[in-house]
């Protein structure tokens, strides 16, 4: 088994973020939280490990949740506040997509399209801005996205678990 490498990736725990009183700000902190502890689900993941169902025969696999994750980045945010055209990465096959050849591309992928989503939600002057795209405000697309994030990140989390075989915390 050959072990991912995330040397850019810092894997520590991170405090949940303290409140504000400003909503935009918050939920900015939390978005970021969840990104943070969304990746984490790869350490000590063989490449291996990274691409496996690993709870046969669902056809999920811990890359297949950050493919996903790079989707609804893109849908929700990108393309969703800051218009312009709608792009589907992987068509349907996002979850069960992705193999030892790909992780790279698909976890750069996913890097890219969240600097993009953090330029589209900058871009974007109050909280209760439309989005460009989908026309919804700010402050409930980035309650849509923390949805998504801790949704996955709890599919990720036991998916981590069947393929290490053991309960890392």
């Amino acid at each position: 088994m050959t072990n991912c490498s995330f040397d850019s990736l810092d894997f520590a725990r991170a405090d949940q973020p303290e409140p504000t009183g400003d909503p935009r700000e918050d939920l900015l902190a939390w978005l970021a939280y969840q990104r943070h502890e969304f990746l984490r689900k790869l350490r000590d993941l063989s490449v291996d490990q990274l691409v496996e169902w690993s709870v046969p025969p669902v056809q999920l696999s811990v890359l297949g949740l950050v493919r996903h994750m790079r989707q609804m980045e893109h849908v929700h945010l990108v393309w969703g506040l800051g218009g312009g055209e709608q792009t589907e990465f992987y068509g349907e096959d996002d979850y069960a997509g992705g193999s030892a050849a790909t992780f790279k591309d698909d976890l750069q992928g996913y890097f890219a399209e969240v600097s993009r989503a953090d330029a589209a939600i900058a871009a974007l002057p109050t909280y209760d801005a439309p989005g460009l795209g989908h026309g919804r405000p700010l402050g409930y697309t980035l309650i849509k996205i923390l949805h998504e994030y801790t949704l996955h990140s709890g599919q990720a989390h036991m998916l981590r678990f069947a393929a290490l075989g053991d309960l890392r915390r």
